[in-house]
């Protein structure tokens, strides 16, 4: 996925809006794995990413290209969704249990991966919304930095403190659940 190709593409849907089809296609599955890791619940992920299509539909005539990619612009419209969604409930349900894969690992191997997914997974769920986005994006969309700058509308340097910062809340709730989980153990 280049930037070009989009570019191309967000031409050819200014001019005919089926096209936007393509860009949609492209990158669909991305936005909506971020709104799920950030509001945890299918139904509100489904109906966020598609608030963020048709809001990028609706103001595709409107897009400049910034130096940043379509995709951040994407992001930057479900990050805002996905706060306006987490305003309005204001719950967190927990995250699912990890169904990672077993195939080829040891029965004892793979328990211990799916009880550390898990522990990972309730960890991420107790921190605020705005840490989870900024570990999500960096970690599980692998995004650069930039881009994370621009979906979370603060500098590079803001990102890397909100990392820092993040990362020590995410230790800090997985060593206190492994603690937990030693003493009910016992």
């Amino acid at each position: 996925m280049t930037l070009i190709d989009d570019q191309h593409l967000i031409a050819q849907a200014r001019d005919n809006p089926q096209a936007f089809a393509a860009l949609y296609d492209r990158h669909v599955d991305r936005i909506y794995g971020y709104a799920y890791r950030l509001l945890q619940d299918d139904a509100l992920a489904q109906d966020t990413t598609a608030v963020t299509f048709e809001k990028a539909l609706r103001h595709l005539q409107h897009y400049e290209w910034q130096g940043k990619s379509f995709a951040a612009w994407l992001y930057r419209i479900a990050h805002n969704e996905a706060m306006s969604q987490h305003r309005k409930r204001k719950w967190l349900a927990p995250w699912p249990h990890w169904q990672g894969r077993t195939e080829n690992r040891s029965t004892e191997t793979a328990v211990l991966t799916a009880e550390r997914h898990h522990q990972l997974h309730h960890a991420l769920a107790q921190l605020s919304l705005t840490d989870r986005s900024v570990l999500t994006l960096r970690f599980f969309e692998e995004l650069p930095t930039d881009d994370i700058a621009a979906i979370l509308n603060c500098s590079k340097d803001t990102v890397y403190l909100r990392l820092h910062r993040a990362l020590k809340r995410l230790q800090q709730h997985l060593i206190v659940n492994n603690q937990l989980s030693v003493f009910s153990n016992r």
